[in-house]
């Protein structure tokens, strides 16, 4: 089998490919350049690789919450990818795939991205399932979220800046690769729901679980 995947949900662009047991992948630091970099690196993977693009199985993709910019460029490259391949598509939610790798952690695991404006995205995991609402909340309401458990692990970009706020919470660890992108843990996910027989409606969109800055503005004109 052969799978693409990609994440352009934050800063950090990935893209992984997949065939049999070799990984072919790329990440970088792309900022709000998504749309000038991810097509040319899936071409230039597929073309190190030696992989066949028309051999293709599965598109993956993150599909947010995260930025809104990079979510509509990598669910736009994505449809577009499946309909010339005329393969299938599933997009996967962020904070799962930021939570994907600690489902052996015993307690809490809470991914966090910036949702600027003094909130965060945020879910709660345990042993791998996820317990809560996708969350768009306030930094200075976390406490509560973390008062529930004996231990919590915080992943993601926003995990550290979080911690520090949160320092005297002694239940607290941060993930040491954070701030990593997780483009493996977004293609085992997509595999799997895959091998599940779930495969994205044509309709399907990103996660943006509130509405951007532009449409609040254009609200409240």
């Amino acid at each position: 089998m052969t799978t693409l995947a990609f994440d352009t949900s934050t800063e950090i662009l990935g893209i992984c490919l997949r065939s049999d047991d070799k990984y072919f992948t790329y990440t970088a630091k792309a900022g709000l350049r998504h749309s000038e970099v991810l097509l040319t690196e899936i071409d230039h993977l597929y073309k190190t690789s030696g992989i066949n693009k028309n051999t293709t199985d599965l598109i993956v993709c993150a599909k947010g919450p995260g930025s809104f910019t990079g979510l509509r460029i990598g669910m736009s490259i994505a449809k577009g990818l499946s309909a010339g391949l005329d393969k299938p598509m599933i997009s996967v939610p962020t904070l799962d795939i930021l939570a994907e790798a600690y489902s052996w952690f015993d307690g809490a695991v809470i991914p966090l991205l910036d949702a600027k404006s003094g909130k965060a995205f945020a879910a709660v995991y345990e042993k791998g399932v996820r317990t809560s609402e996708y969350l768009d909340i306030l930094k200075a309401d976390l406490g509560d979220i973390f008062s529930r458990y004996n231990r919590v692990l915080l992943t993601g970009a926003f995990a550290s800046a979080i911690a520090e706020i949160y320092r005297d919470r002694t239940n607290l660890t941060v993930d040491p690769e954070y701030c990593n992108c997780r483009i493996l843990s977004c293609l085992r996910l997509g595999e799997k729901l895959f091998s599940e027989g779930k495969t994205d409606a044509e309709n399907s969109g990103p996660i943006y679980i509130r509405p951007s800055e532009a449409e609040l503005a254009m609200k409240n004109r």
